[in-house]
């Protein structure tokens, strides 16, 4: 006997906490690459899943997602419930091409079909105009007008700086980061450029459309808020990605057609640009949105 007393340790199964260590590693390796703020919705909706479960990736199983749909995700609105869905069946089918899973459970899993809502989205002209007209300062104007002439979406916009603003002969081209780090290039006309330029105060060093507080680029959420508080103002509904579905369905309207679109949008999908409009490649698409 040493005289020193044995203090009793609750058992650990090391096993289970180096798995679920490796799975974090794994959900890690899966959202690489993808935006900051799909990562932290996507991994918000797998933690809340392996809450429920008490379970790992590997030992999760369709009935346990079909128990957790029913469980936490009735409840919830169709397009919330579809978003959990698709993060879950996302990764599952990411772990089955890793060949860390034999079978993929989230594959029999159905996800809700969600109804259509394009056209609760509609803007006329004259709304984007009225939109627009409520702007509390310069730099908001501009930052909605360059969300219509252009269908950026809002996290885009706020992230452009000086230096991914190129002048062309005929008036700019944006060099625009969007889903999945892909960059595309959407043309501006001469008036849009003029626009954009008065707001260049700093010598063409930094955002576009940087925060009054900071300095720094704006945030998506104080961008939201812009745009929703001038679309109170002039009696609408709206926030920036009706600017952005604007842009499509007005070109559409005005008879342009073509896939190219696509590419202007950033869409991933042929089929999600159908639910739009086309438009032609290489010509600054926002100066037919001009209504004098």
């Amino acid at each position: 006997m040493t005289g020193k007393e044995l203090i009793p340790v609750e058992y650990v199964d090391v096993t289970i906490v180096d798995e679920s260590q490796d799975e974090q590693k794994l959900v890690e390796s899966w959202l690489q690459g993808l935006p900051v703020t799909t990562q932290r919705a996507y991994r918000r909706e797998i933690r809340d899943l392996l809450d429920y479960t008490g379970k790992t990736l590997k030992t999760t199983t369709l009935m346990d997602m079909q128990a957790y749909e029913t469980a936490k995700l009735k409840s919830k609105a169709d397009t919330s419930r579809a978003r959990a869905m698709a993060a879950i069946k996302s990764l599952y089918k990411w772990l089955a091409g890793s060949r860390y899973i034999e079978v993929n459970p989230a594959s029999f899993w159905r996800a809700p079909k969600l109804p259509e809502t394009l056209a609760e989205r509609y803007l006329t002209p004259e709304q984007v105009d009225a939109i627009i007209a409520r702007a509390r300062s310069e730099r908001d104007r501009v930052m909605m007008s360059l969300m219509y002439f252009t269908g950026m979406r809002v996290s885009e916009v706020v992230a452009l700086t000086w230096n991914k603003v190129l002048p062309t002969p005929m008036g700019a081209t944006l060099v625009v980061t969007g889903k999945g780090e892909k960059t595309r290039h959407i043309h501006i006309d001469a008036e849009m450029v003029q626009e954009l330029n008065a707001l260049n105060d700093r010598g063409g060093v930094g955002c576009c459309f940087p925060s009054g507080k900071t300095g720094d680029c704006m945030t998506t959420t104080q961008a939201q808020r812009i745009v929703v508080a001038a679309a109170e103002k002039a009696g609408i509904k709206a926030s920036p990605h009706f600017l952005r579905h604007a842009h499509a369905s007005h070109l559409f309207n005005a008879g342009v057609q073509g896939p190219e679109i696509r590419d202007e949008l950033g869409h991933a999908n042929i089929a999600t640009t159908n639910k739009y409009a086309h438009s032609v490649g290489g010509k600054a698409l926002g100066s037919i949105l001009r209504h004098k």
